[in-house]
């Protein structure tokens, strides 16, 4: 299965919260080296204008040195509800992702929320 092709088949911004978690853990199933996965949300402005991330990301070994980081944004515009809050969660295991990111104040508030945008890749770090 080509990962990012599952991602992108599977996810849209129509998509809800709930069931991109799900698409997100189910990508987990795919055997990566040494795979860990990051829950991280925050205010951020890596275009010109400051939007709300909520990220789920999962970092493997890459061939070379380094990693590679495959990453599900889920871009809110920043609201008073949600501009200070901000984390960045590393889990190993699946199941306790999971848990994590439901149990959070960030899923709770924006479980329902429209969403505005999605940007699913795959980089390279050193």
């Amino acid at each position: 299965m080509d990962i990012l092709t599952f991602l992108n088949e599977n996810i849209t911004t129509k998509t809800p919260l709930s069931e991109i978690l799900d698409v997100f853990c189910k990508m987990c199933e795919v055997e990566l080296p040494k795979s860990q996965l990051l829950f991280e949300t925050g205010v951020f402005s890596f275009t010109c204008d400051e939007q709300y991330y909520f990220s789920l990301v999962r970092q493997y070994e890459a061939e070379n040195d380094g990693h590679n980081q495959i990453h599900i944004d889920v871009i809110y515009p920043p609201t008073n509800r949600i501009s200070d809050l901000s984390r960045a969660d590393w889990i190993e295991n699946v199941d306790e992702f999971k848990q994590t990111v439901l149990s959070s104040s960030e899923y709770s508030i924006l479980k329902d929320e429209p969403i505005y945008k999605i940007d699913i890749y795959d980089e390279g770090t050193e």
